[in-house]
């Protein structure tokens, strides 16, 4: 047994799962649809028309390498019924649902929820399940990429950016920060307050 406190055991991490194929057009919009109720932000921030960083199939591919295919299967099955029920259920009721909200122990497929919310918010994975200790989070099992950590919407949040990275001209501190909708946020229904 290792002192490696990423796993529940202590344990090596387990190899990666096998990713099927190239996700399709559909299975990443639904997925980025999912991140945008998940995470509070515009479904077209999450995956832009134009999008040469790709970060939504980046984190959907990684998903799957960890957890299955059988699994991201089942969770964007339970977010595609959730999406065409009648009468229409707002995004914020789709991720309390999905995240299990009025529960008081999430099941496997609402604390995979919970890490793809952290890989969206911090580029990192988190291994579903696994918890922290007073209060903290567990250890990140990896950064995804460095695109991953530099486009991470904790940066949008803050209206901020990473340390050595900013896409903001100079001086731009001088200047009150744009409101969180130009950064992505969804303000709709009570969002981003």
């Amino acid at each position: 047994m290792s002192n490696n406190p990423s796993t529940p055991e202590g344990g090596p991490h387990p190899p990666p799962l096998p990713v099927a194929s190239t996700p399709s057009e559909t299975t990443l919009q639904a997925f980025a649809d999912m991140s945008a109720a998940l995470t509070g932000f515009q479904s077209s921030f999450i995956r832009p028309f134009l999008d040469p960083v790709n970060l939504s199939g980046t984190f959907y591919t990684f998903a799957v390498s960890q957890v299955g295919q059988p699994r991201m299967d089942a969770l964007m099955s339970t977010f595609q019924t959730l999406s065409n029920q009648v009468p229409k259920l707002t995004p914020q009721q789709i991720a309390d649902t999905l995240l299990e909200t009025a529960l008081d122990k999430p099941s496997l497929q609402a604390q995979l929820c919970q890490s793809i919310i952290a890989m969206w918010y911090l580029g990192s994975w988190y291994t579903p399940g696994v918890l922290g200790g007073n209060g903290f989070a567990p250890p990140a099992l990896q950064v995804i990429s460095q695109q991953a950590y530099t486009k991470s919407l904790v940066w949008n949040l803050a209206q901020a950016h990473p340390m050595g990275f900013s896409a903001f001209t100079f001086g731009y501190w001088s200047e009150q920060p744009a409101s969180l909708q130009t950064f992505g946020v969804d303000t709709t229904n009570g969002g981003g307050q």
